[in-house]
């Protein structure tokens, strides 16, 4: 690790002193200090609040990206059914809001319509 030899019980989190051999492959240097990922995310990460139920976001836990809106794993679904989203699952932002494939083809079939009748009323 940081292109030095260590003894397993040496290469240690600067905060918890948890041994970073056995957490995983990764670890982080910043400010002159050897972390472990949560332990540097806590310190360092940035915190946001969910886009979905606005409460704030540990810097330390997953969250789903789309776009600028970040949100906690469990509040990632549909906003109109709260479907919840599985990996490899279609998802679509309208007017900043996650829609699943068929409310997202509900929503523009209704647009469409709606812009469609408009035009046809106001000739």
């Amino acid at each position: 690790a940081l292109d030095k030899m260590w003894h397993e019980d040496c290469l240690k989190c600067a905060c918890c002193d948890c041994r970073l051999g056995e957490t995983g492959s990764t670890l982080y240097l910043k400010a002159n200090l050897i972390l472990c990922k949560r332990d540097y995310l806590r310190l360092f990460g940035m915190t946001g609040h969910c886009a979905s139920c606005q409460r704030l976001i540990p810097a330390f836990d997953l969250v789903m990206r789309c776009g600028e809106l970040v949100y906690h794993l469990n509040c990632f679904s549909c906003y109109e059914c709260q479907q919840k989203f599985c990996v490899g699952d279609r998802y679509f932002l309208y007017n900043n809001q996650i829609l699943c494939e068929d409310d997202h083809e509900r929503t523009r079939k209704s647009h469409l319509s709606s812009s469609t009748d408009a035009s046809l009323y106001s000739k």
